[in-house]
Parts: C-alpha cells; sequence; structure tokens
C-alpha cells in the first residue's frame, strides 16, 4: 500500500512538472496582479486565493505540488507580484524564494522633514514609523535622509530603510563635500540648505538665498528665517500640516532654539531633508554676493538687497504697502 501511494506521489509530481513545463512553453502569462500572504496562512486558503486571482489553474495541483515539494511554512507572508496563468511549480518557487517579492514605490519630495517621511511610510505599510522616527532622532539624522524614489518592501525593518535613504545621501551629497571646500562643518551645511530648501521657490536662486543667509551668519545678525519658526511650530492641526502658511507675529515670538527670530546664529541642526542642490548652494553660493535681504514677489521669485531701507523699500512696492 505504501508503494502505491508512493508511486501515485511520484506520478502526480510528473504530472505536475510536466504539465508546467508545457504550460511555460505553450501559454504566454497574464497580467500582473499583487498578491498578499498572510503570516501563518494555510496552504489550501493560500492555494483559493491565487486561483481566484487567476494565478493558478488548480487549486489542487497547487496543494499537492506544495506537500510533496515543502509545506505551507516554506510559503513566505508579505506581498508579490505574480502573473496570470502562472504554473503552480513556478508560483511555489517563487514565493518560497522571495524572487517576486513586490516592492512599493514611495518618493519623499526635497524640503521634508523626517515626520513626513515617516507617515508617508506608515501609508504605504512599509515601516513602524515610530521605530523609524527613534532612530532618526537618536543619531541625528535629520538632513541625511536623501530626498527620492526608492523601492520598499512591505513591512521592511526601519533599520533598513534608514541605511538605505543614508547611503543614497552619502553617494549623492558626500562627493560635494570634497569638491568644494568650507569653512563650515558639515552638518552647519545641511542645516542651512534646509532652510534653503524651503525658502527656494526657483532653481537658480537657491545660491543666492544660500549666500544670503551665509552672510547674515558670519558677520552675527539673525537669520530671521520663516522656514525655521515653521518647524519649531510643528504640526499645524488647523491647516492639518506641517510648515504653516501666513506666520503671525505671535509665531515669530516662540520660544523655540529653532527660531532664528529670537535666537542667533544657526538652529540646533537642520530643520528638513534637503536636495542637492540646496547643498550644492551652500558650497558654492552666489560670488560677490553681499546681500542681508530678500523679500519674495509673485511667481516665486524673490528682490534681493543690501540695506534694510532697500528691503523696506521692495517689501512696500512688493506688497502694496
Amino acid at each position: 500500500m505504501k508503494r502505491f501511494l508512493l508511486f501515485c506521489g511520484i506520478f502526480v509530481f510528473a504530472l505536475a512538472f510536466l504539465t508546467w513545463g508545457a504550460k511555460t512553453y505553450f501559454c504566454s502569462k497574464g497580467d500582473l496582479t499583487v498578491v498578499t500572504i498572510e503570516p501563518g496562512q494555510s496552504g489550501s486558503s493560500v492555494a483559493k486565493m491565487l486561483k481566484a486571482k487567476g494565478v493558478i489553474h488548480s487549486e489542487l495541483a497547487f496543494k499537492i505540488l506544495l506537500k510533496l515539494t515543502s509545506s505551507a511554512r516554506d510559503l513566505k507572508a508579505g506581498r508579490f507580484d505574480l502573473r496570470k496563468n502562472t504554473s503552480s511549480f513556478e508560483v511555489i518557487n517563487c514565493i518560497k524564494s522571495g524572487k517576486c517579492t513586490h516592492y512599493e514605490k514611495v518618493t519623499f519630495l526635497e524640503g521634508w522633514r523626517s515626520e513626513e517621511i515617516a507617515e508617508m511610510l506608515s501609508e504605504k505599510g512599509i515601516t513602524d514609523p515610530h521605530a523609524f522616527l527613534d532612530i532618526v532622532r537618536r543619531e541625528n539624522l535629520e538632513g541625511k535622509l536623501f530626498p527620492s524614489t526608492y523601492l520598499f518592501a512591505e513591512n521592511t525593518p526601519a533599520r533598513k530603510v534608514v541605511n538605505e535613504m543614508v547611503e543614497q545621501y552619502k553617494k549623492k551629497i558626500g562627493p560635494l563635500f570634497k569638491t568644494y571646500k568650507t569653512d563650515l562643518t558639515e552638518q552647519q551645511v545641511l542645516t542651512v540648505a534646509s532652510i534653503v530648501e524651503r525658502e527656494a521657490v526657483v532653481h537658480d536662486e537657491r545660491p543666492k538665498i544660500a549666500a544670503v543667509y551665509l552672510n547674515r551668519f558670519r558677520i552675527g545678525k539673525r537669520l530671521e528665517a520663516d522656514p525655521t519658526v515653521q518647524y519649531a511650530l510643528g504640526f499645524n492641526l488647523k491647516e492639518n500640516r506641517y510648515w504653516k502658511k501666513g506666520l503671525t507675529y505671535k509665531d515669530l515670538k516662540i520660544k523655540s532654539p529653532y527660531n532664528t527670530y529670537r535666537n542667533a546664529g544657526l538652529p540646533p541642526g537642520p530643520i528638513c531633508n534637503p536636495s542637492y542642490e540646496s547643498v550644492l548652494g551652500v558650497l558654492n553660493p552666489q560670488p560677490d554676493f553681499d546681500a542681508l535681504y530678500f523679500v519674495a514677489e509673485s511667481g516665486g521669485r524673490h528682490v534681493f538687497s543690501k540695506t534694510f531701507d532697500e528691503h523696506r523699500r521692495n517689501i512696500k512696492r512688493i506688497r502694496g504697502k
């Protein structure tokens, strides 16, 4: 009896293998679909789900092949990219090996603070936002989470996410510090660059805005940068966002080491994660540019001035006061 059952098992396995080979050769696969396997999900449940999504043709063949080649415990939990009309053999192998793991495409914009990045990571189900922020704050990594587009699998450890973003920072920003000489520390460069990032709208103004803040910093004049106040204010419940718009005089008086209206020098650290262009603007600011003030005009550009009287005239002209 045992020999008979063994023979049947071998026969079914051989049949399934031949079927897989035939389908691979004669049939083209269908559209890509994302499937989710929960931790501890049974083989029967997985087979039923795959059949419902059109990935496999037979639940029975899948379950038999799974039993003969491995077990449900060997199927990794997570999200996977599978094509419809795929053989059970290929599906099992792909899930077990992790080769078809689904990677979520996520873009972190220039000028985002770490909390905004954490929110996006949470929304996408990529990692625990609290664990992510714990690492960033403990290791002072604000400013080094390089803004770019990444591919992350679901439930990626926070440490892995942070490492990948910091590695991109080292790869993209690191060479700039070797190319351009500065009397500032890396942290100071990133701090100024983060302010420039939040101020600049037009790309070619970054070196000029950087020059203004560097000029003020070097003569001991308070930076008086609105973005530092916005950072200190944190999340605005009324606007349901960070970076409050329309700062008031009361806002400018907030007690915070980041408020550059109250405190001279640079804030304790970066207020966001700046772009390559903003860091470059600080390391290579507009030459022979001695402006100390600027005011925004329509279209996102700024008008720069050397003296406060000239600055006041520009404000009056632009705002009609």
